[in-house]
């Protein structure tokens, strides 16, 4: 059984992935733009997202030629869809969002997504093979290049994603574009260095765990960064846990960042099984708002790399409750199961 909004492409390069996205969800993105192009300071978005698509096409060409060829395959201008995919990042609305909890010595990863409860039709999971690498996501139609929620590569590597709240700001690469990046590394010690000397306009934390069980936290503002090696449970949630980077750390949305990472703190044990992690990822000890699992928890995801499943939850079927799927494609670069 899979979720009714389960999708699955295969493609062989950047191109044809993007046509085969945009003939997919181009219905849905017309409706966002529809949307878009009534805000009085539409024009002023697409002005500001141009110099960024610049820097994103300098850095990470292929990414530039995905979108634009879902943008020709949905019938829409590709810098409407460039500025609709970082709108967040241009405008003021802020949400705190994500909890994102690591066990079993990296085994086991768990990640509620949080958005908005009127959200919760705007994300789905989607499987795409893109040239060799094979990945099973929760994917944001509003984020046509994916990674920015919760992913599973084949290259090796499970990505879960936590917005930051921070200060700096510069022209450069949008953070939903790093977390691409990040999403198909393959190796942290050939390639992080080298992705986080993009020149970035914002960040997010990423959580990388490799299918060996290592897990390394990468928390990124405009400006700086900070990478830890941390042990398990590792928690992350909507606030900067870096010594170094807490001066950068802009104010939150009130304070559930704060009492959602505590309660994953005080929940996770260093050894859980998938029913406990799910009862974990369930709690809602603190409220509809502050709690683990709140009003705003659109979509939840935990993987097993023991057990190669990884489980999905979706608010838009929740009646369905947890789906299991198969990971068995983690460690295969080339492997792409239908």
């Amino acid at each position: 059984m899979a979720h009714r909004n389960y999708h699955e492409i295969d493609a062989n390069s950047p191109s044809a992935c993007g046509r085969a996205l945009g003939k997919m969800f181009g219905s849905i993105i017309r409706g966002y733009l529809a949307e878009s192009r009534e805000d009085e300071d539409w024009q002023e978005l697409l002005n500001e997202a141009k110099p960024l698509l610049q820097q994103t096409a300098r850095y990470f060409p292929a990414y530039v030629e995905e979108l634009d060829a879902y943008a020709d395959a949905a019938g829409v201008p590709l810098i409407e869809l460039w500025a609709m995919s970082i709108e967040d990042e241009l405008g003021d609305d802020d949400y705190e969002k994500c909890t994102t909890v690591v066990t079993n010595n990296g085994r086991l990863i768990a990640h509620n997504e949080d958005w908005d409860p009127d959200a919760s039709d705007d994300i789905c999971i989607l499987k795409k093979r893109c040239g060799d690498t094979t990945t099973l996501e929760l994917y944001y139609y509003g984020c046509p290049l994916g990674g920015t929620a919760l992913s599973i590569s084949s290259n090796g590597y499970v990505q879960a994603i936590n917005s930051l709240d921070h200060t700096d700001w510069q022209i450069g690469v949008p953070k939903l574009v790093i977390a691409r990046r990040m999403a198909e590394i393959r190796s942290l010690d050939a390639e992080l260095n080298g992705v986080l000397a993009v020149p970035r306009s914002s960040g997010f934390a990423h959580n990388l765990v490799g299918s060996d069980g290592d897990v390394c936290v990468v928390e990124c503002t405009a400006m700086r960064h900070s990478v830890r090696y941390p042990d398990t449970p590792s928690i992350h949630t909507n606030h900067l846990l870096s010594p170094t980077l807490r001066c950068f750390q802009d104010e939150t949305d009130g304070k559930s960042t704060f009492r959602r990472y505590d309660s994953a703190c005080d929940l996770a044990r260093p050894g859980m099984d998938m029913a406990s992690m799910k009862e974990l990822m369930s709690d809602e000890s603190r409220g509809a708002v502050s709690s683990l699992f709140n009003r705003n928890t659109i979509a939840r995801a935990i993987v097993d790399i023991d057990q190669q499943t990884a489980s999905f939850w979706l608010r838009r079927e929740r009646k369905k409750g947890w789906i299991d799927y198969p990971i068995n494609f983690l460690c295969d670069k080339t492997e792409f199961i239908a």
